[in-house]
This record gives structure tokens, C-alpha cells and sequence, in this order.
């Protein structure tokens, strides 16, 4: 009886990651042709709210982060150094709205 190696090199699922020194958050694709953007403002509003989803902010220099609070959801956005980022953040909408934003952004729909 052989027992044959399995190809590392090909993946049996996709988007599977092989290795786990790999990023896990999501990196954000190029934007589309037709992408809309986001109006995007100072931060403020919310003295205290959960992070529910998150971009890469290790390997971009701006990363996003799905945030709610006070029963509202909106997405920040974070640029420059991580030890003391340039924060803005979009309006607030009710979380069922914010995560469709939040795909479009994934997607590149949105930025």
C-alpha cells in the first residue's frame, strides 16, 4: 500500500488558507468601475461601541472596521500609523443596512 502526498500547492477549497502565519482579515479588492463612495466624517458620535468586522491593518495602509452601537451600526476607517491612526466614520444606519454596506465595501462596490 502507497499513500501519496497531498499537492500543498493546490488548495481543495477555495479561498482555504494553507498557511496559519497567512492574514486572516480580509485585504479589500480594487475598486470597481462603477464604485459610489462613502461620505465620510470626523469621528464622533459614539462614545462607546463593538467592532464587529475589520479589514487588514497590517498590510494596507487604510483598514475599515464594521462598528455598533447605541442599536446602530456604521463603518471607521483608519489611516496611517496603527499606534495612532486618522479616524473617520461613515453615518450610522441600522445594522441590517450597515452590512450590506459593509459587502459592498468587501466587494469593492463602495469605498
Amino acid at each position: 500500500m502507497t499513500t501519496q502526498t497531498p499537492d500543498k500547492s493546490i488548495s481543495p477549497i477555495p479561498g482555504q488558507i494553507d498557511d496559519l502565519d497567512a492574514c486572516l482579515a480580509p485585504h479589500l479588492p480594487p475598486l470597481k468601475d462603477d464604485a459610489k463612495p462613502l461620505a465620510w466624517h470626523a469621528s464622533q458620535r459614539f462614545a462607546r461601541f463593538r467592532v464587529l468586522a475589520w479589514t487588514c491593518g497590517e498590510h494596507r495602509e487604510t483598514w475599515y472596521e464594521l462598528c455598533s452601537g447605541g442599536g446602530m451600526a456604521f463603518i471607521r476607517r483608519m489611516s496611517g500609523d496603527p499606534a495612532g491612526p486618522d479616524v473617520a466614520q461613515t453615518h450610522a444606519w441600522k445594522l441590517a443596512e450597515a452590512q450590506q454596506v459593509w459587502a459592498a465595501l468587501l466587494s469593492g462596490h463602495v469605498r
